[in-house]
């Protein structure tokens, strides 16, 4: 299904004539590029966009079947919206009121020549298209083959920042326009940071480091996660966060094995939960299991303990199941998940054994 035609379908169900987008995420889709820019209109008969002139040129050759108007001089947005619905005879339009000041949608609610009602889309971007997959797909391929490489980079004696930029600038030649959001990198103690921002921080021998981090591609998200050791004088068995990664990595997998469609978003939760709760560690796992991911990086529904949305093939989750020991550093490992027909995709296929740094 297209994004219009279940866009069309939400307004039939809702009883609206139209509805007007205004935030970034939401009007993507249409405009074919992101930006704060721009309005995008959608009706049961056709689909405006209304640009500035800023954006004309470039929305008009990727967005086909789309009506496009100039923003511009005495074309304000309330006189184009008003012609359009005096057009096609629109009597309810929706908006997106919590994207949108009290003031703005106070005077929409009193200028435009309709009844506008405050509604939100979010919901239609949680099952994703062909085109959104691939895209995704993709995002993912290079965030995967950028872990391989800062693996292989990190050393004793760079700091935090250092790596973070490295992985950045490999992704950029890989494809990606930038990171997807600012890349984590928590070294040693900082491990236990579940955001713990690449800072100053020199990585040391034997040393745990986790490394949260994604790619943009064409306006696509990917979210990965990877706890790698730092070499250092004793086997890695001997590090006390050693089985803690495995008990980390049990529950992700017992997680990833309870999606299906049919099941609820908070099972999944749980079962991965339920792995760290048994192995003592449940205080120290204090963030969902993860979140659906698209045009943005956290998008709904979530693996919580609270949301019972109904899993169905077509929507992309991250899992990401953590322990974090204060003083002492944290792990985990976060893959994205298509949710398939069968059961579920893993979109990575980096190794999740234990992971030494370094050439080899």
């Amino acid at each position: 299904m297209t994004r219009l035609t279940s866009l069309r379908q939400w307004l039939t169900e809702r009883q609206l004539d139209a509805v007007l987008i205004s935030s970034r995420p939401n009007k993507q889709p249409h405009l074919g590029i992101s930006s704060s820019s721009g309005f995008v209109l959608i009706s049961r008969q056709r689909a405006h966009i209304l640009v500035d002139a800023r954006y004309y040129a470039d929305v008009k050759a990727r967005a086909n079947g789309y009506c496009i108007h100039l923003l511009g001089g005495q074309q304000t947005l309330t006189s184009l919206v008003n012609q359009i619905i005096a057009a096609e005879n629109l009597q309810t339009v929706g908006f997106e009121g919590a994207q949108v000041s009290w003031e703005t949608a106070r005077r929409w609610q009193t200028e435009l020549r309709a009844t506008m009602i405050s509604v939100s889309i979010d919901a239609l971007r949680r099952i994703k298209t062909a085109v959104e997959i691939d895209r995704i797909r993709e995002a993912c391929r290079i965030a995967d083959a950028g872990a391989e490489h800062i693996r292989r980079f990190i050393a004793p004696g760079q700091s935090e920042r250092e790596i973070a930029a490295e992985l950045e600038w490999f992704m950029r030649q890989r494809g990606a326009e930038k990171a997807s959001f600012d890349t984590i990198v928590a070294s040693g103690w900082r491990g236990a940071l579940p955001h713990g921002k690449a800072s100053d921080k020199i990585v040391a021998a034997g040393e745990w480091i986790t490394l949260d981090f994604g790619a943009l591609y064409q306006g696509y998200c990917s979210d990965m996660t990877r706890t790698f050791l730092v070499p250092g004088a004793g086997a890695p068995q001997e590090h006390p966060l050693f089985p803690v990664y495995h008990i980390v990595l049990e529950a992700q997998l017992a997680a990833i094995a309870a999606i299906r469609p049919g099941a609820r978003c908070l099972t999944v939760d749980a079962a991965a939960r339920d792995v760290i709760d048994r192995a003592g560690y449940g205080e120290f796992f204090a963030h969902n299991t993860g979140h659906s991911i698209g045009i943005e990086v956290h998008e709904d529904p979530r693996f919580s303990p609270d949301d019972h949305t109904v899993l169905v093939p077509g929507m992309l989750l991250t899992v990401e199941p953590g322990i974090y020991l204060p003083e002492q550093g944290g792990v985990r490992i976060e893959d994205v998940v298509l949710v398939t027909p069968e059961g579920a995709e893993v979109l990575y296929s980096m190794p999740k054994t234990v992971l030494l740094t370094g050439a080899a």
